[in-house]
């Protein structure tokens, strides 16, 4: 029974037994022995041992080849059990090198047919007197040096054999089990009864928890909830939980359980891994869980999750009393509960703790578990992407190869947003790597050695409670082999914290202190502490042995203790004393008020994030969230620190003041944590590179005007999607402090996946060189065409090759200010109410006289969000209904015919919306409607609200006097640059009239006076805008799915009396009608390109 094999393997006398078996091996084995005697010897005495040992019948499948496996094998393997392949060599062989490198390549390539065919074993090779290990890297076979057979090695055999049919903890098989979706259920009936018993009775406690983190994950009960992703994410949970859920309570509950229940599974399985509690006499091993009543799970449970069983067991801060400790509560808990959380106990006794041979391959085991418990449209929406271990470990990679030699290995890392941990597991396989993952043969001083240095070496930090957990376990997991049968106490320097806004330094009466607020849902909580107490190596305990003081409620002595505490590491005055003070009462009070628990050790965490400085990698995938999507409380605390750091672009219109997240962490911790010659790399929008809302981000301003330059980037975007459930386009970006000619260009590297493997497949892999094969890296570059605009033009590298190449050259011929000035379409927010579609073709009525009246239907929407009132043909009045010209309907030097409409409430050349007392009088029908669909014109973004023209509820936005311009040249902002002249259109009620381009059909009707352009002036600009040059610039230094309106190219001033001007406006006439159209792109680009070079000179 595996319940007794822990407690067999930790009794006293199991070791006085191996050093028999030991002794009893060596003394058969001779030195003049053949394979098959030894063979005898090895086997007879380990089937003898665990028999007696631990009741149990090893069997050892001899000669095993073709027929034993079922599948085509060539050769034939000298002894299987289960997992486990041993090849036996006579005692006078593996005595050279050459007999040594014959035997290897031998088993491994036994190992690499298996694995081939699905089955993942390990090795051993013996003489009877040497051994040497084989294990998987990775796709790659390792073997381990050759040694004497001694007591360790022993161990490891019977372990490996005793082990060998129990369950692997790899992410395989902890999906099988615990995914949502598994056939057992387990997860999904834990988390719909965890929901039911927080729905149905939370308790005091668990609330405020709950409260608490849904202020640290950044959402609010106000939050309105229009988003798309915020709609899809409902109707998953509601799948998920059996229920209808339409509103933010119920939806942050939900997402509070999911949430809970994968971090229970993460907490037991950790539970699993350590060899030993010290809990109870009669709990001492995990498999002793499952004797346990209700009364006394729930017991085990409150200590896991208050971390009492990894404090004692050596960890500091594996578990810290989070946020998802609430099910544990006494008064929360029940009898279903007990037996879900049963269940679950019952799986995970059937794992083994026994890791792979080579004890030192860091797997990020929980990624998986995740994506199967948080549904996608759940990821998607809190802009979570998990990294591929392949793509983590690229970017590690080419990070250690951008430091100065003397430190490429001695480096320290820190991922700011490490998720489950897959930087970290990558950042300390780098550290194995130098050991060439052969701890088997290291002492145990070596392993000691070698976990410090991890553990200095590699940090981590995340604002989510969720992924700090998982992190932490996963870092655990990852040293376990390192730190097992030691006596060292460790902290996994793994932190709760918020990187975009991090402590900062304040002087106080000639004392450095951080300073940090943490808001709560009672208030904030201000901390001040000495710089060097926080720096001190003792601070994390320190604040943790604070917490019994605030369970005495007694803030005098807390304060006392903090003082003892602060004033054995550094100087302190009385300013100081009167902060802590403060923090003391405010700590004591929530306490009082039921409202603790935590925040000694949440505090202690967002602290620790101001420990790190002269880091010299930073590294990650820091979370893709705009602006706009963050919640409004918490996107008021960062914009002073993004106004700080120089980030906001200050171009506001389309909403360009809008950046993401992700360039306020780089920017933050780059200036706050890295080293002179340190390297920032991450994974971020490959917009960043060209959109105008990052333009000050691109100029990367740190502390003391000092700035990162952008030295190298890997281009993804042809990838294959890595990131598998998004496809926005993304790159990896490389920053240092030495200068770059940003106009010379940088380095880009295009990744194209190859179309034989599919990125599925890829991402199984955790290595890069194991993948390297499936993607085609060609070399381009990124240039600054002009000093202007911040933005990068993409070089390919079928011109990249040549810096002095006609492209490049034409490119910043024509860079530079246009003459003309480009406006945003009008905004018809929501479309589906102002967009319509004419139910006739044609007036039926034989009068010439245009139709005061017409009968219409709604325009076709596809994934539409709001849902128009009105259903089937209605009539309207004519007045204030236009045609309507959409983005896809421009095509080059044309506009598609469409039978698009739009409901435009303005009197012509005006600013202001028709009042609806005039509506009413001009065209009743059309006020009804709009009357009709006033809630849901009401939904549009308060932004939206906030830049309407004219003051009724139905007035629309990008609205000027440019407007009316007679002629004008409308454009796409996306896919492909096209351009053409607005045309007068005919209607079905007979008037003809000039429509009004929407969103995403920009345009230019004035030069930069505001004079309105003339139609001989349209055609030439519309001639220029479809020239090949101008394509390719926009193809080239604009995102596929937006271009920027504020585009710096050379639009000169038409001058009528300039022939070449002329030329372009009447070959852009010609090209309207011709069915040829590259060829007049290619004709007006040549003169466009002279007109710009003359300009130059």
């Amino acid at each position: 029974m595996k319940n007794n094999i822990d407690a067999k393997m930790n009794e006293g006398k199991y070791e006085v037994n191996l050093e028999k078996l030991l002794q009893d091996f060596l003394t058969l084995i001779t030195g003049d022995q053949n394979e098959a005697t030894i063979a005898t010897i090895f086997e007879n005495n380990l089937y003898h041992f665990i028999k007696t040992n631990f009741d149990k019948s090893i069997i050892f499948n001899k000669e095993s080849g073709k027929n034993f496996f079922r599948h085509n094998f060539k050769g034939k393997i000298d002894a299987i059990s289960n997992q486990v392949i041993i090849e036996y060599k006579s005692s006078d062989k593996l005595t050279t090198k050459s007999d040594k490198n014959k035997a290897i390549r031998q088993i491994k390539n036994y190992m690499d047919q298996l694995y081939t065919n699905g089955l993942k074993v390990q090795g051993i090779l013996t003489n009877g007197s040497k051994i040497c290990y084989l294990y998987h890297v990775g796709k790659k076979i390792v073997s381990s040096e050759f040694k004497n057979i001694g007591l360790r090695d022993m161990k490891l055999i019977v372990e490996l054999l005793v082990n060998s049919d129990m369950k692997s903890l790899d992410p395989r098989n902890i999906v099988r089990d615990f995914a949502l979706e598994s056939s057992n259920g387990l997860s999904l009936s834990l988390s719909r009864q965890l929901y039911k018993n927080i729905l149905e009775n939370p308790t005091e406690k668990t609330l405020m928890l709950f409260q608490e983190w849904e202020i640290l994950f950044r959402l609010a009960e106000t939050d309105q909830g229009k988003n798309q992703d915020i709609i899809k994410r409902r109707k998953s949970l509601s799948k998920i939980f059996d229920t209808d859920i339409h509103e933010n309570h119920h939806e942050y509950l939900a997402l509070y359980v999911l949430q809970t229940t994968y971090a229970l599974i993460v907490k037991l399985i950790a539970s699993r891994v350590l060899s030993r509690f010290s809990y109870k006499q009669d709990i001492q091993f995990f498999s002793d869980l499952t004797t346990l009543d209700s009364e006394g799970l729930q017991e085990f449970m409150e200590s896991v999750e208050d971390g009492y069983i990894f404090t004692t067991g050596g960890v500091t801060n594996l578990l810290e009393g989070d946020f998802y400790a609430w099910y544990a509560d006494k008064k929360q808990w029940n009898r279903d509960v007990y037996k879900n959380i049963y269940d679950i106990i019952s799986e995970i006794t059937y794992y083994s703790t026994l890791q792979e041979i080579s004890d030192s391959v860091a797997v990020d085991i929980f990624k998986d578990l995740y994506i199967k418990i948080m549904p996608n449209e759940v990821r998607h929406s809190l802009g979570e992407y998990f990294t591929p271990a392949w793509l983590a470990d690229n970017v590690v990679n080419s990070s250690i190869q951008k430091l100065p030699n003397d430190k490429q290995n001695s480096w320290s890392g820190v991922d700011p947003c490490c998720g489950s941990g897959v930087f970290l597991v990558a950042l300390i396989n780098k550290i194995y790597e130098k050991y060439s993952y052969d701890l088997v043969n290291l002492d145990q001083d070596k392993k000691q050695m070698i976990l410090q240095n991890i553990l200095e070496r590699v940090s981590g930090v995340d604002i989510n409670p969720l992924s700090v957990l998982t992190a932490r376990v996963s870092y655990f997991m990852s040293i376990f082999p390192l730190w097992k049968n030691t006596n060292s106490e460790i902290t996994i320097p793994v932190y709760l914290g918020d990187s975009a806004n991090i402590p900062t330094i304040a002087d106080y009466d000639g004392i450095k202190c951080y300073k940090y607020s943490i808001l709560t849902k009672k208030g904030s909580i201000d901390a001040v502490f000495p710089v060097d107490f926080v720096r001190a190596k003792e601070f994390y305990k320190k604040m943790h042995d604070l917490q019994t003081g605030v369970k005495a409620e007694n803030s005098h002595i807390l304060f006392e203790n903090m003082l003892d505490s602060i004033e054995n590491s550094c100087k302190i005055n009385d300013t100081i004393k009167c902060h802590l003070k403060n923090l003391c009462n405010q700590l004591i009070a929530m306490h009082t008020n039921n409202w603790d628990g935590i925040w000694i050790r949440i505090l202690s965490n967002f602290m620790m994030v101001a420990k790190f400085y002269n880091i010299d990698i930073i590294v990650g995938n820091p979370p893709w969230v705009k602006w706009e999507f963050l919640p409004t409380n918490y996107a008021n605390k960062i914009k002073g620190i993004c106004i700080d750091h120089k980030l906001f672009s200050g171009q506001r219109y389309m909403g360009a003041i809008s950046l993401n997240i992700c360039a306020l962490i780089a920017n933050v911790t780059a200036g706050s944590w890295l080293s002179k010659d340190g390297v920032l790399a991450f994974l971020m929008p490959k917009t960043i590179m060209t959109q105008d809302s990052y333009s000050g981000f691109r100029n990367f301003y740190i502390k003391n005007d000092k700035r990162m330059y952008l030295v190298e980037a890997d281009d993804w975007s042809r990838g294959g999607n890595p990131f598998e459930v998004t496809t926005e386009k993304f790159m990896a970006y490389y920053y240092t402090r030495h200068y770059v000619d940003y106009t010379v260009g940088i380095p880009v590297n295009f990744y194209t996946k190859n179309s034989n493997i599919s990125i599925f497949d890829i991402n199984k892999y955790s290595h890069w060189h194991e993948i390297e094969k499936s993607f085609l890296c060609e070399k381009g570059l990124a240039c600054q065409l002009d000093s202007a605009r911040t933005g990068f033009t993409f070089i390919p590298p079928s011109e990249a090759k040549n810096v002095n190449g006609t492209l490049l050259k034409d490119l910043r011929s024509i860079s530079g200010k246009p003459e003309y000035k480009a406006r945003s379409g009008v905004e018809f927010t929501p479309a589906e109410v102002y967009f319509i579609t004419p139910y006739e073709s044609k007036s039926s009525s034989n009068n010439r006289e245009p139709k005061l009246k017409h009968w219409f239907i709604k325009s076709d929407f596809r994934n539409t969000v709001h849902k128009n009132l009105i259903n089937g043909p209605f009539e309207l009045g004519t007045k204030y209904i236009l045609p309507v010209i959409k983005g896809p309907m421009i095509k080059s030097f044309d506009i598609q015919k469409s039978n698009n409409y739009c409901i435009y409430p303005y009197e012509y050349g005006s600013r202001d919306s028709v009042s609806l007392k005039d509506m009413n009088v001009e065209n009743k029908l059309l006020a009804n409607y709009l009357l009709i669909n006033k809630k849901l014109i009401g939904k549009q973004s308060q932004r939206s609200k906030d830049i309407a023209q004219g003051s009724e509820f139905y007035s629309l936005s990008k609205v000027g006097s440019y407007t009316y311009s007679p002629y004008k040249v409308v454009f796409r902002d996306n896919t492909i640059m096209h351009a053409a002249v607005v045309e007068p259109v005919e209607t079905p009620w007979g008037t003809t009239v000039l429509p009004i381009p929407a969103k995403h059909a920009p345009y230019i009707s004035v030069d930069n006076t505001g004079t309105d352009i003339s139609e001989d002036e349209a055609h030439y600009i519309s001639g220029i805008m479809n020239s090949t040059i101008v394509k390719e610039y926009f193809r080239l230094t604009y995102s596929g799915r937006s271009y920027s309106i504020r585009f710096n190219i050379k639009l000169p001033k038409y001058n009528p009396d300039n022939e070449m001007h002329v030329y372009i406006s009447n070959l852009a006439k010609k090209a309207r009608y011709s069915n040829n159209k590259n060829k007049y792109s290619d004709e007006i680009s040549n003169i466009y390109i002279n007109i710009c070079q003359n300009l130059d000179t």
